[in-house]
């Protein structure tokens, strides 16, 4: 074994220095950081999740062309990172005869079904010649990508120790992309909206992207809402402040979709937890009124909001539930997007759609779902999502640790929140919400498996 090692490490020596010699000084750099990452994640994978949390938010893109209208490949440093990650902890699980490398969770059923229809309905869009195959990989990659940073998280994460450390370099990475959101936006002229960091250059409030920021703070404020009820007071006003700090960032993404988010989120947080109600009525009431205080930024939440449905800009004038309305031209490609799916796409291929980016991009994930996956996809993406939300509601009902109470309840909250900002905004694919979304999901799940390591609660969340 001793011959193989030093067999392996020599070759391994003469091909490194061939390609140092023959390479690209830029491209040595990056494959020694690749090589560096890897052995790293090799032999501590629970460090390596650390730096897949600051990147996840705080990671550039590498822009490499437009692939079609609306459609772009982008490849963000944290997608490297998280690929040599995942290349060294599956090598290490091969090497662990003891290691599952799919662990039986609440979610694991939907997941993999929902890849397999992925593959399948786009295989059979380029077959058909509906979808570019060159075009489809990357977004297929994409949505792969995230699953399996559920199955990569859940695999490496032991204890409720280590979620709560993760969960505190996740309030961290949100106090800096907090403090980044009012830097950009404050440091750009014009019609600015606060993003998130690296999405768009200060000063150039034009490419920016706010409603991926807006889905990421209904993450934040969802589980910080759950601290609000569930903490100690000491800990209870802390996210508190918190709330006040977030809140004011949020209304300046100016996002519609999110705003509907974020009131149908607060509602639902009433339902979903018994406790501190009217305490924490009253707080995010004084919260939301405090931040529209702020000079400059509540008459141009208002006038975003109104100018959906009057004004000068809302000339398109559609039906709604036997309703007649007028909508600007945004929210009008966001309704138009779906009733041409439902009319137009779906009734030629209605099971399996026309596979990823067969249909474009429209603005909402619903639309997207139903035509890129059909009716069974998005059945499937429902059962999904349903299964997320009972098994949070069942580590909700199992721990009595209020932390855990708290990002339970958060969870749940901020998946609703989700599910309406996906009215307008392709929410369940966007990077900087996703890859926190399923992080979490993750690390629930893996709460879920201590509490009922044998599958126990069946009956309340896998139904």
């Amino acid at each position: 074994m001793n011959y193989l090692l030093v067999i392996a490490a020599s070759v391994l020596a003469v091909m490194a220095g061939w390609f140092v010699t023959v390479a690209d000084p830029g491209a040595v750099v990056i494959g020694a950081f690749a090589v560096g990452i890897s052995v790293f994640a090799f032999f501590s994978p629970k460090l390596s999740l650390f730096l897949v949390i600051f990147s996840m938010l705080l990671s550039p893109e590498i822009g490499l062309g437009q692939l079609m209208p609306a459609r772009h490949i982008v490849i963000r440093y944290d997608d490297i990172l998280m690929i040599v990650i995942f290349i060294s902890w599956f090598a290490r699980t091969a090497m662990d005869k003891g290691a599952a490398f799919i662990v039986d969770t609440p979610v694991h059923k939907p997941i993999l079904l929902y890849t397999v229809l992925c593959v399948v309905s786009t295989g059979l869009g380029v077959l058909r010649g509906d979808v570019d195959a060159k075009i489809s990989f990357f977004y297929v990659l994409k949505y792969v990508q995230y699953f399996l940073l559920y199955f990569m998280t859940v695999n490496i994460v032991k204890g409720k120790e280590e979620v709560r450390r993760y969960l505190r370099a996740g309030a961290l990475v949100a106090l800096l992309v907090t403090i980044y959101a009012y830097y950009y936006y404050f440091s750009s002229t014009g019609n600015a909206r606060a993003t998130a960091p690296f999405e768009a250059p200060v000063g150039n409030p034009e490419e920016a992207e706010p409603a991926s920021l807006g889905g990421y703070y209904l993450l934040v404020i969802g589980i910080l809402l759950g601290f609000v009820s569930q903490a100690p007071l000491k800990v209870s006003f802390l996210a508190m402040a918190g709330l006040a700090a977030v809140l004011p960032a949020f209304l300046v993404t100016y996002s519609r979709a999110s705003y509907m988010g974020l009131a149908a989120m607060l509602p639902a947080f009433l339902m979903i937890s018994a406790r501190r109600r009217l305490f924490i009525f009253t707080v995010l009431l004084a919260a939301v009124l405090g931040a529209m205080l702020i000079p400059g930024i509540s008459e141009r939440v208002a006038d975003r909001i109104s100018t959906t449905f009057v004004g000068d800009l809302a000339t398109r004038k559609v039906e709604l539930l036997g309703v007649s309305v007028n909508l600007e031209e945004s929210a009008y490609l966001r309704y138009n997007s779906l009733r041409r799916v439902l009319t137009e796409r779906l009734p030629k291929h209605p099971f399996l759609g026309w596979g990823v980016t067969g249909i474009g991009l429209g603005d909402n994930q619903y639309a997207l779902v139903l035509g890129e996956l059909g009716i069974i996809g998005f059945f499937v993406f429902c059962w999904m999502l349903y299964r997320v939300f009972y098994a949070a509601r069942a580590v909700y009902m199992a721990y009595e640790e209020f932390w855990i109470k708290a990002v339970a309840a958060g969870l749940m909250t901020s998946l609703i929140g989700l599910l309406f900002q996906g009215l307008g905004v392709n929410t369940f694919i966007v990077v900087r919400v996703m890859e926190p979304f399923w992080f979490l999901t993750a690390l629930l799940m893996k709460l879920h498996l201590l509490k009922f390591p044998n599958g126990q609660t069946r009956s309340v969340a896998d139904v």
